[in-house]
């Protein structure tokens, strides 16, 4: 079974190449259990130290934002 940002990455496409997908991963893991429902903007400050090449980070900030929602109600 996969972690809600491991599905919601699949699902939204957050995924190119592979280079950055781990460091994206435990990057957005540990800004979620600080901040369980980020703002857009917040996101992007939290995964901005990962340099990802391929996907301009769109596709992986609404994996994140989706994540956070399916995380939040599994918390509930």
């Amino acid at each position: 079974m996969l972690h809600p940002l491991q599905s919601a990455f699949h699902e939204h496409h957050g995924l190119q190449c592979g280079f950055c997908t781990p460091g994206m991963l435990m990057t957005a893991l540990d800004f979620l259990r600080v901040n369980p429902s980020p703002s857009v903007s917040e996101v992007r400050e939290a995964l901005s130290a990962v340099l990802c090449r391929c996907t301009g980070y769109q596709n992986i900030v609404k994996a994140v934002m989706a994540a956070a929602e399916t995380m939040r109600r599994e918390q509930a």
